[in-house]
């Protein structure tokens, strides 16, 4: 969540979303916005959401990994300690 957070004020502090646009319409032909009115943060949503979904897939990946061959997890068995 603190990446999303600040990943989300860092793009609303550059204007992500202005400049996304200015881009798309300068890509594809489109009239340029004039951007006097107050507008959502789709773009800014959407980066958010890739950076975030493959944070979580890289964790996912180290956590669910298999341990290394050379360290073998000795259980110790609590019967035997007493």
């Amino acid at each position: 969540m603190a990446i999303g957070t600040a990943l989300t004020g860092f793009l609303s502090k550059i204007e992500f979303n202005a400049v996304a646009e200015d881009w798309i319409s300068s890509a594809f032909g489109t009239p340029v916005n004039d951007h006097s009115e107050e507008e959502g943060e789709f773009y800014s949503s959407l980066i958010v959401m890739i950076v975030t979904g493959i944070w979580c897939y890289v964790l996912s990946l180290y956590v669910n990994a298999a341990p290394e061959e050379g360290k073998k997890h000795v259980e110790k068995d609590p019967a035997k300690e007493l």
